[in-house]
């Protein structure tokens, strides 16, 4: 998948994936921060009408509404499904997420009724950062987000250390140990450490009546834990059940390892994070 947005490649892709376009607004940036990424959004669709669906990536839920309203009751009323991938950790305005804007779950009811409720919306705690795992913290963001009428949930943990080595040098600061594996006062950050939480989560979850997935780098959990899903952040059974149509799913892998998207097309650009919310374990930057 090219690295950057071109209405050009969009062409490819529809030719590649016939009906079942699905549009990300954005994996690669937030669509409450970044305005050119609207402007793409307008301009596949005047070119080639709407999409079978359109998933908003954001952790800023009414900031989205602000910026794209008009866009999205447009699409909405033209027949295109619109899902939502609303990421709340509890650590907006930290050090780790300098500028996500607090109650992210609170401030979501507006833009989960335009779209269509509830069921079109998935709550992603992601990442996990072993220093920063709170079990009250997400009970509390469980409640919230099942007060919503949310049942999709995932979780991811933070990459390791030499995944990303521009993530490595932002959070060094944060997590003193962290490239060398030696984190002072905390569990060490192993598959087993991860089996511990996920099972913890999925139970935590389950009180609040959210069904529970993880996604990518912690796909393996899914068979070594009771309950856990493996998550297809563009599920196209899911996306078919929301739409009422189903039409034959394209072949493709996903963005990264672990990853079970159906193919899709995203509208960001990377190289936006000191314009975004600067969030020190973000990976798109």
């Amino acid at each position: 998948m090219p690295l950057s947005y071109r209405l050009e490649d969009y062409a490819r892709y529809r030719q590649r994936v016939g009906d079942a376009t699905y549009l990300d607004l954005t994996r690669r940036t937030d669509p409450a921060r970044i305005p050119q990424v609207w402007d793409h959004l307008r301009e596949v669709v005047d070119a080639h009408g709407p999409p079978w669906v359109l998933q908003l990536w954001t952790k800023d839920a009414a900031g989205v509404l602000r910026r794209g309203e008009a866009d999205l009751r447009h699409l909405r009323d033209a027949g295109a499904t619109i899902t939502l991938q609303l990421t709340v950790t509890g650590l907006a305005g930290t050090a780790w997420e300098p500028l996500v804007p607090p109650d992210g779950l609170r401030h979501a009811g507006p833009l989960t009724d335009l779209i269509g409720g509830p069921d079109h919306v998935t709550w992603r705690y992601d990442p996990i950062i072993p220093t920063e795992h709170d079990a009250g913290r997400y009970r509390r963001l469980a409640a919230e987000a099942a007060g919503l009428g949310i049942r999709r949930g995932v979780i991811n943990f933070v990459a390791p250390p030499g995944r990303y080595r521009r993530v490595d040098r932002r959070i060094a600061p944060l997590l003193p140990g962290w490239a060398e594996g030696t984190l002072d006062g905390v569990q060490r950050y192993d598959a087993a450490w991860q089996q511990g939480v996920a099972r913890e989560l999925v139970a935590l979850a389950g009180e609040a009546g959210i069904s529970l997935a993880c996604c990518a780098e912690s796909a393996p959990l899914a068979g070594l834990v009771p309950g856990l899903g493996r998550a297809a952040c563009g599920d196209h059974a899911w996306f078919a059940a929301l739409s009422g149509r189903n039409p034959p799913s394209a072949k493709g892998r996903g963005s990264r390892s672990g990853c079970g998207c159906a193919p899709y097309f995203d509208l960001g650009n990377y190289g936006s994070w000191s314009r975004c919310h600067r969030c020190a374990y973000c990976y798109a930057g």
